[in-house]
């Protein structure tokens, strides 16, 4: 979803829609904005810290001599008045979504045990993805024919207000690759990700287009980039908001052209229900019958004011083996392809508590070969996988680097 901060974040879908036992109902509310707000940088930085962000843009947009939030130090005061615009148009609530709690129940795991840091990196190592997935235990890469990409699963998430923190997890081993939802390894100047390949994710105008996508990837394709990411949250009017028609025709002119060259991603949906989520990716695949997959792409947010930590992890847990798995089955074109999990969290937790999420799914999710991927949303930023003060990793970050 690109917006997520523990204490402070908004911005969020339905909680879990897995087929798990609970009696609270919650309603969680998808908010909308138009396609250019989505574009908008400066906007995300906002939502990020919506919070403030609703307390600021209201007096902001009246008065521009309003004093800046230190939250928002970094952004351009130039581009405030728009961001606060489209902000306010996102802010409004729309269409609840009405999903049950989770269980605490769980099937017991067998967790592998935990690398030891190195302070030097470890090279990747190359291992193929087997031509059925299983659920035997042990990490491996992502690959596609005659391409394979080993070193582990999980992803790092960044965006153009990152500064320079990928510093902190310069010596991680755990770390296989770093994303940012957009097409550059460098965002903004100072701001880059140096701990692996770099997965682009496209994103489109309003007609639908992007000029320095296709020579961007074969560039990137060059250098090492093991997969692709389809359109982010095409089923989020708060994202890239595309009708399922929309987001086939992006699959078809910009992802599918690199069958063979990297492991293709379907378009990223929520966990929501409905049309959303997979009953998007439904609708999706009726109008992408000849498209290929090498990786279904899913996100998966739950409220930590609903749940439990446990029950939070016992909700991924079912979204993934449960309903996921119900929806390869279904389909022939995704039988083979293996899941990532490209943004998870659990909204509202604690740093805390965010740690103790992360000591549960972690070795779940790297133990289990049908995952082929991950990204904890946590990321690069303060209040986030970054302690408050930007000086190192917080206690969730500390987690990410090396359990």
């Amino acid at each position: 979803m690109h917006l997520l901060t523990y204490p402070s974040i908004l911005l969020t879908l339905g909680v879990a829609v897995s087929n798990v036992s609970g009696a609270a109902i919650h309603q969680h509310h998808v908010h909308r904005r138009a396609l250019t707000c989505y574009e908008d940088n400066t906007l995300r930085a906002l939502e990020r810290f919506s919070k403030d962000a609703a307390v600021f843009c209201p007096k902001f947009l009246t008065t521009p001599t309003e004093r800046i939030p230190s939250n928002f130090v970094g952004v351009p005061v130039s581009k405030l008045s728009s961001a606060c615009t489209c902000f306010q148009k996102t802010a409004a609530p729309a269409n609840p979504v009405t999903t049950p709690a989770t269980s605490t129940t769980s099937a017991p795991v067998v967790a592998p045990t935990p690398t030891t840091t190195s302070s030097v990196k470890a090279s990747p190592q190359s291992i193929p993805i087997p031509s059925t997935p299983t659920s035997a235990a042990g990490p491996t890469g992502i690959s596609t024919s005659g391409k394979a990409y080993g070193g582990g699963k999980r992803g790092l998430v960044y965006d153009y207000n990152s500064k320079d923190f990928s510093k902190f997890f310069q010596n991680s081993r755990k770390i296989a690759f770093g994303s940012n939802w957009g097409l550059k390894r460098s965002p903004a100047p100072g701001v880059t990700f140096d701990q692996g390949p770099f997965v682009p994710t496209i994103r489109v105008d309003g007609g639908l287009n992007n000029n320095d996508w296709i020579e961007g990837v074969r560039a990137l394709i060059g250098s090492g980039t093991p997969m692709i990411f389809a359109s982010n949250e095409p089923d989020n009017r708060g994202q890239s908001n595309l009708t399922p028609s929309q987001a086939a025709t992006v699959y078809k002119k910009y992802i599918q052209p690199f069958k063979g060259q990297a492991a293709l991603a379907s378009p990223a949906v929520t966990n929501g229900g409905g049309a959303t989520g997979l009953g998007f990716l439904e609708n999706f695949v009726g109008q992408c019958s000849d498209c290929h997959f090498d990786i279904i792409n899913v996100h998966h947010y739950v409220n930590r004011q609903d749940v439990s930590v446990d029950q939070g992890v016992s909700a991924v847990k079912s979204f993934l083996t449960k309903d996921v798995a119900a929806f390869k089955a279904k389909h022939a074109q995704f039988r083979n392809a293996r899941i990532c999990l490209g943004e998870f969290w659990l909204w509202g937790a604690s740093d805390d508590d965010g740690a103790a999420y992360l000591r549960q799914l972690l070795p779940w999710l790297d133990g289990n070969n049908d995952v082929a991927c991950y990204q904890a949303f946590g990321g690069l930023w303060e209040g986030n996988f970054i302690n408050n003060a930007g000086t190192g990793l917080s206690k969730s970050g500390q987690v990410y680097y090396d359990l």
